[in-house]
């Protein structure tokens, strides 16, 4: 069972606007507004970014590569078109010569074979890419566009997951260099503290609710790990956390996890040393931090590692080296419920509704149902099956039937576990952690403004030997060099070279790590002994002229964190200006650094022959009340571009395309969820309502229920029936002879397209009205006098009535397109 195949034609259409069209690709959407106003809405902005990789799917019968090469490409940027091989075959676009690097026109295998270039790689590294659907590819009535845009969202997704994998993730590093002053005292505090005790991690997956009155009941007898989007929810159900756990870099993630800020004062965070600077720079309370402090220190042995892919790997891997011999999940799903929900009530992804629209795989749950699950989550499930099989001396169990089946990790109900007391409040975990005083925590700032000197100084030596080593790869180009001073050449150059990579070998691992898109370039499938010496001489030159791009990146990062440290010193001293230090909190979005600068000035601590710390906030408290107000509307910001991102991978588009491909695989289990999902969301929603019946149709038609399928289609509101439900019903009335019915959605798909004309026809002449079926044909045939297919119809359909002369008429008309077509020679011969 498949959507009814399209009919791509080679008719071309010419709007009001003097716009030449494929009506079978665009229908009527430019007779009504032409194609530059729409494209000007939809694509204007983004088609205009520099540095950008486009990939576009649909081409629009070529009118959206031409708004492209009227608008201009931008500077860096790259568009890629991928196609239909059905209206490749009928366009004929001309790229011009100096854009031949720059625009890409491809059919689906064209663009299997040639996206992972090494440029194109560089752009997905640096998340600079972007995914659209022309306008026929947005509107749902050629099913293969959607097909086809599925099949381009998984190369993308796949290829973002490998690029991210492979790299030193750039914003990890960024979040680092902001975090040094905040990353005092490591994870490694809490090794092995807790052996033979077990701990609840607890994640934000939809399982959590099943859980809560359990683990509000038994929380006197739990140590607890929670990830950070979740603390302010077990925080309202009374559960306090003993460590909240986050490692996202990402700004939003400040706004997705603020509500754990309220906890400071009960909780002990435990942050990657990448995590968003904006979570840990406001943070109030105690801290350890994971992996390294510096980012030059890229091998560490004595501190607890982020694992890597989620917050959740991170805090069962933190558990487990804190010495934990049974450690609880829940919440930790990593599927989709029944019911495509992915998050805990009251999260952001909960409250925005159910996400059908992610194309998943299919896996196992402790339960023995299937459930859906994504590539990322499925690299989690793998980390903690590894996880699990590293500690075999401890026991890993998880809570929910409905939960991702691991191996290695075991489910047992609630009911069945047997608890004794923590032994350890949140309040007296706390109190094991060292508390810096003013002077310690100066200190460790001065230290590390040192450690960042040096940095300085090495990335300054780098960027200058790295200019000595260029200069000298673009002298030994010079052929008037003799042989002795090629070499003597080549000499500095090693010299120069073990210098960075062997006298610096750490900060030149960190050039290369932060710069891997940089330094991609050089990785090649070319076969070395096929480079000549001007490709040599090319690669040395941009090799060392990398490496000073990247360093000189370093070095204002370094620079940057230098001055942090040094309002960091300042928010210590009472004889630093508040002003300044309140325009750098708001540079940075850490208005809540006003809460720790208070704090540092208002407590028991204080330093001799300074002036009071009452007189120090009274002199300033008008500003202080303006930087707590501003604090507090941050805390108050609905994260729209997280919400939006979540949004747009649940919107109907998604869900149809999901659709198709559900019906092309004749997945009759993923049909059956699909259908109960949407019945719930058809009651508020129109689309939802019309891809309910849609889905619900094909799964009665896998069922054998044709004609159920054909009334929960006829059941749909009219004003709701789109071209493919129509299309679907004509289809299933013909098969359930249901000739009236067809002949009706025939009619109103003619209207859609003139494609459907003939078969309009047809039906017509079936139901024995022949002379709107003959004005039906002879109306099309105006239009398109070189469909001979329609000709040759129309010609038996004379003869039927014996009106012979016209017979003759349409087959001649059909061998003036088609002189050779045997059917029409032998019918005039027989006449």
């Amino acid at each position: 069972m498949s959507l009814a195949e399209s009919n791509i034609q080679n008719t071309f259409s010419i709007s009001p606007f003097n716009e030449y069209y494929l009506p079978s690709v665009n229908r009527r959407m430019f007779e009504s507004i032409d194609s530059k106003t729409q494209y000007n809405k939809k694509f204007k902005s983004d088609f205009a970014k520099e540095d950008m990789l486009q990939i576009i799917v649909g081409m629009d019968s070529g009118l959206l590569v031409n708004y492209l090469l009227e608008q201009g490409i931008p500077d860096g940027s790259i568009f890629i078109f991928i196609e239909l091989n059905s209206v490749l075959s009928l366009l004929n676009i001309d790229i011009p010569k100096e854009l031949i690097d720059k625009l890409y026109i491809y059919s689906w295998e064209e663009f299997q074979n040639n996206f992972s270039s090494t440029s194109n790689s560089i752009y997905i590294l640096k998340n600079n890419f972007k995914h659209h659907r022309s306008l026929a590819a947005t509107s749902s009535h050629l099913p293969e566009y959607s097909l086809l845009n599925t099949q381009v969202v998984k190369i993308l997704e796949a290829e973002h997951l490998e690029q991210i994998r492979n790299s030193s993730q750039t914003k990890h590093f960024q979040q680092q260099f902001k975090n040094v002053s905040e990353n005092m005292l490591p994870a490694s505090l809490l090794a092995n503290k807790f052996t033979d005790k077990t701990c609840l991690v607890i994640a934000g997956g939809p399982s959590l609710d099943d859980s809560i009155d359990w683990i509000r009941n038994n929380r006197q007898n739990l140590f607890i790990i929670a990830v950070s989007r979740i603390a302010g929810k077990l925080a309202r159900e009374g559960i306090t956390p003993h460590i909240i756990v986050s490692v996202d870099p990402y700004d939003f993630s400040f706004e997705v996890n603020r509500d754990m800020m309220a906890l400071a004062g009960n909780c002990l965070f435990v942050n990657s040393y990448h995590v968003s600077s904006r979570l840990l720079g406001q943070w109030q309370g105690k801290s350890l931090f994971m992996d390294c402090k510096y980012p030059w220190q890229l091998e560490n042995t004595h501190n607890i590692n982020t694992l890597a892919p989620t917050v959740t790997n991170s805090s069962v891997h933190l558990a487990t080296k804190m010495g934990f011999s049974r450690i609880i999940l829940t919440g930790v799903d990593l599927c989709f419920t029944d019911d495509g929900f992915t998050h805990t009530k009251g999260s952001v992804e909960s409250n925005i509704g159910p996400n059908l629209g992610i194309m998943g795989e299919w896996i196992d749950t402790y339960g023995g149902k299937r459930a859906e699950t994504v590539s990322q989550l499925r690299i989690a499930m793998e980390a903690l099956a590894e996880e699990a099989s590293n500690n075999p001396q401890i026991e890993f169990i998880n809570l929910s039937l409905n939960a991702a089946k691991i191996e290695g990790i075991s489910y047992k109900n609630k009911k069945q576990l047997s608890l004794t007391p923590s032994e350890c409040s949140p309040v007296q975990l706390l109190s094991q952690i060292p508390s810096l005083s003013l002077e310690e925590r100066r200190q460790e700032n001065l230290n590390s403004q040192k450690e960042f000197n040096r940095l300085i100084d090495t990335l300054t030596d780098i960027i200058n030997l790295s200019d000595n080593a260029s200069d000298l790869s673009k002298q030994l180009q010079n052929p008037l060099e003799s042989p002795n001073e090629i070499q003597q050449k080549i000499d500095r150059i090693d010299k120069i070279d073990k210098k960075i990579n062997q006298e610096n070998s750490n900060v030149a691992t960190l050039i290369k790590a932060y710069g891997f898109s940089e330094f991609a370039v050089f990785l090649t499938t070319k076969n070395t002994d096929d480079w000549d010496a001007n490709h040599i001489h090319l690669m040395t030159i941009n090799y060392y002229q990398a490496f000073k791009t990247v360093a000189t990146q370093l070095l204002e990062l370094a620079r940057d964190t230098q001055i942090r440290l040094s309002h960091r010193l300042d928010e210590l001293s009472p004889n630093a200006n508040l002003q300044e230090l309140a325009e750098f909190w708001r540079e940075e979005q850490q208005h809540g650094r006003i809460n720790i600068w208070l704090e540092n000035h208002s407590g028991k601590e204080t330093y001799q022959n300074l002036p009071s710390s009452s007189q120090l906030i009274k002199e300033n408290g008008s500003l202080i009340k303006t930087i707590s107000d501003e604090y507090a509307e941050q805390l108050a910001i609905t994260p729209k571009e997280y919400i939006d991102t979540v949004k747009e991978s649940a919107s109907m588009e998604n869900v149809f395309e999901k659709i198709v491909v559900l019906i092309r695989d004749n997945d009759h289990h993923g049909l059956l969820k699909m259908t109960r999902n949407l019945k719930t969301l058809a009651e508020n929603d129109d689309e939802a309502k019309r891809l309910y019946h849609l889905t619900y149709c094909h799964q009665l038609q896998l069922e054998q229920k044709d004609s159920e399928a054909l009334q929960t289609l006829l059941a749909l509101d009219e004003t709701l029936q789109s071209e493919v439900e129509l299309k679907q019903i004509s289809l299933l009335a013909l098969k359930t002879n249901n000739i009236d019915v067809a002949e009706f959605a025939l009619a109103q798909l003619s209207s859609y397209s003139d494609e459907y004309i003939p078969q309009h026809a047809h039906i017509l002449k079936l139901q024995g009205k022949f002379q709107e079926s003959v004005t039906a044909y002879l109306d099309y045939l105006d239009k398109y006098s070189e469909d001979v297919t329609t000709w040759l119809k129309l010609g038996l359909f004379m003869i039927e009535v014996n009106e012979l002369e016209s017979a003759k008429t349409a087959f001649q008309h059909a061998l003036q397109t088609d002189p050779n077509n045997q059917v029409a020679q032998e019918y005039l011969a027989q006449l």
